[in-house]
């Protein structure tokens, strides 16, 4: 039976509406590009029940999907999360998960950059004012230098790294908390750490957020933390939505707590049409596009269907979710 590549996931689809470069790279692995399109549950197990891969964004892959993928290798997260996959399941079934981390690090930290400065200077306010016929710059008072303002990051990972120096080159200065790094990555970026998250929180103008979506990490940003911030901080947050409690943000805003935030990302996408955040006039939303360009869209499949290929080849892949499978895989063979 000849190899399957199963692509699923509408953000896949909305990214890539010609998927010829996907059936090529098919073609290397001898394998048939299989798209999946529909929503429903028990045609999407039938169709990945026989895949030799699967290549998905977004769409949840929970144990009972993989308890029928008998023959699969590898799931490909053609995105940099992947907290949509059960990966502890997947590497107990021995199945790899890889995502593609690095596509477009420039892209998110340039977005993040963006919605900063223009909630900083109040750009939605000022095109209000325009767009309603006046010409009153008073709106968007008071507005300090940027020099005399702070930048905290919350992951300082590849986003996290590219976003420090573009911010420190407009007079900003960064410090960031990162619990899972040495301290020799924020001496060599001159960003200076926090060790304890409270103590970031409380002495930052600008919170940018670029972690993972772990538990963790899930409404890291909520009630007490919004409170810990300084008053009038802007929150920006381009990484997962539901790293931020929504409802709390949204009362933050309305008291007066933020004077603003930022946000390409939300807990459910796309939104409903009353969620109150959309209502704001003070936050800047934008429909999770901080990833794109149309050098970045080339290196997400690029990299991504590269990883398929080389795993269904026979050969490691270049990022790895769970090596332990890779460790699992190295003894079986051993053992033979």
């Amino acid at each position: 039976m000849r190899r399957r590549i199963v692509t699923a996931g509408d953000r896949v689809y909305l990214k890539y509406f010609d998927l010829q470069f996907f059936h090529d790279k098919a073609k290397e692995a001898d394998a048939e590009l299989v798209p999946f399109k529909e929503m429903d549950d028990r045609r999407f197990k039938e169709a990945i029940a026989s895949a030799d891969a699967l290549v998905v964004i977004d769409r949840p892959i929970r144990k009972d999907h993989l308890s029928v993928m008998t023959r699969c290798r590898i799931i490909q997260a053609l995105e940099v999360g992947y907290d949509f996959i059960d990966v502890e399941t997947a590497t107990e079934r021995g199945i790899i998960v890889s995502n593609v981390p690095a596509y477009g690090k420039e892209q998110v930290a340039i977005h993040a950059l963006t919605l900063l400065l223009a909630c900083h200077r109040k750009i939605k306010q000022l095109m209000s004012e325009t767009s309603s016929g006046g010409w009153d710059y008073n709106v968007c008072k008071p507005i300090p230098d940027l020099s005399t303002l702070i930048l905290g990051i919350v992951g300082l990972g590849k986003i996290g790294r590219a976003l420090a120096p573009r911010a420190q080159a407009l007079g900003l200065k960064v410090l960031a908390y990162d619990p899972y790094l040495d301290d020799d990555i924020f001496e060599l970026l001159d960003v200076g750490r926090r060790y304890d998250f409270e103590e970031i929180l409380s002495g930052v103008d600008f919170l940018s957020l670029h972690v993972p979506l772990t538990a963790e990490t899930f409404h890291m940003i909520g009630e007490r933390e919004l409170e810990l911030l300084k008053p009038g901080a802007i929150l920006i947050n381009t990484c997962r939505g539901k790293v931020v409690e929504e409802q709390a943000l949204y009362r933050a805003l309305q008291n007066g707590r933020l004077s603003g935030a930022g946000l390409d990302v939300l807990a459910s996408e796309p939104p409903e049409a009353d969620n109150p955040l959309l209502h704001c006039g003070n936050v800047i939303i934008t429909p999770h596009a901080a990833w794109y360009s149309e050098q970045s869209t080339q290196r997400l499949k690029e990299q991504g269907m590269e990883e398929v290929v080389r795993v269904l080849n026979g050969a490691r892949p270049r990022y790895v979710i769970n090596p332990e499978v890779l460790l699992q895989q190295r003894a079986e063979q051993a053992r033979k």
